[in-house]
């Protein structure tokens, strides 16, 4: 399986911001762009987090797989990762890109996705939701949007309840275990890998439920400017076409994230599909058994009505 292209989209304190792609072996016509967030509640995760589903996007799907990194928290708060996940849909719609695909995709045609924060971060670039806060203009929107398993709502009970120890940590964490990784005056960074100490962050922050001090000490924001479901609610955001997955069993990230973010998109009559996955937990694609056709068989036919 060909690996992806590596390059550097943004720039910010020295940081270099990178995204990998990966275009079609045998194309069918210009490539629909697939712009992939990976999750870490956004304390940690790498570009290279693309599993095999997306790795096989481009030949199978004939799409073009972006998957691109951000600045993590709590170095950088929620505004400096807004601006790095609009720096990168700015970037795969710009001539630079076009140049770099030798003119091989269809900037028309762009589809955003994550998986957990990952997918937080599409919703909140699909819809706009949080831009204005964060003193940035809203992008305009993609074709589609397919959060799988996403953060919706950090104002959730469950990002606000301690747990002691995470139930799928099995013991709690030591405080001294992350302390350098969530030290907000640490050296900046956009990404760290599977294997890395950084990967206690998320348990961490589920146990001790301090997402919020995270993303947002020092910004003067509120954890509801970013919440998915109340703003689309509120008539003042609109979703694109969506497609949500998520298992029954997650444990990680409720599902009710899901939900409550398709109940409010229904509620308005917006076009949204979800697969509920029966008994099925939190990043289940790792395991290339799951090749989640549905959200590709979305992907095609919204793309074919372009």
């Amino acid at each position: 399986m060909t690996e992806l292209t590596h390059l550097t989209f943004a720039r910010h304190g020295g940081v270099d911001i990178k995204l990998g792609y990966k275009l079609p072996s045998a194309p069918r016509g210009k490539a629909p762009i697939l712009l992939w967030f990976h999750g870490g509640g956004l304390l940690q995760g790498t570009r290279t987090c693309a599993w095999s589903h997306l790795l096989n996007a481009p030949d199978k799907h004939g799409l073009c797989l972006v998957s691109a990194d951000y600045r993590l928290a709590p170095q950088t708060r929620m505004p400096g990762i807004m601006e790095d996940i609009a720096a990168a849909m700015n970037y795969v719609r710009s001539p630079a890109f076009l140049a770099e695909t030798h003119g091989a995709v269809d900037q028309s045609k762009v589809i955003v996705s994550g998986g957990s924060a990952g997918g937080w971060l599409a919703l909140l670039l699909a819809t706009g939701i949080g831009f204005e806060a964060c003193g940035l203009k809203p992008r305009a929107p993609p074709l589609a949007v397919v959060p799988l398993y996403p953060m919706t709502d950090i104002t959730d009970r469950f990002f606000r309840t301690k747990q002691h120890p995470v139930s799928y940590f099995k013991r709690v964490i030591d405080p001294s275990e992350v302390a350098e990784y969530l030290d907000p005056n640490a050296p900046p960074t956009s990404e760290s890998m599977l294997d890395s100490p950084r990967s206690k962050c998320y348990p961490f922050m589920v146990q001790e439920a301090i997402e919020e001090k995270l993303l947002l000490e020092g910004t003067g924001l509120s954890a509801e400017v970013f919440s998915i479901a109340p703003n689309i609610a509120s008539g003042k955001f609109a979703l694109p076409p969506a497609y949500f997955v998520h298992g029954t069993i997650d444990d990680k990230v409720p599902i009710r994230q899901s939900e409550e973010v398709v109940a409010a998109a229904r509620a308005r009559g917006l076009e949204v599909e979800f697969e509920v996955m029966e008994g099925v937990d939190h990043l289940f694609d790792m395991d290339e058994k799951y090749q989640v056709e549905g959200m590709y068989r979305f992907i095609e036919g919204v793309c074919g009505r372009v």
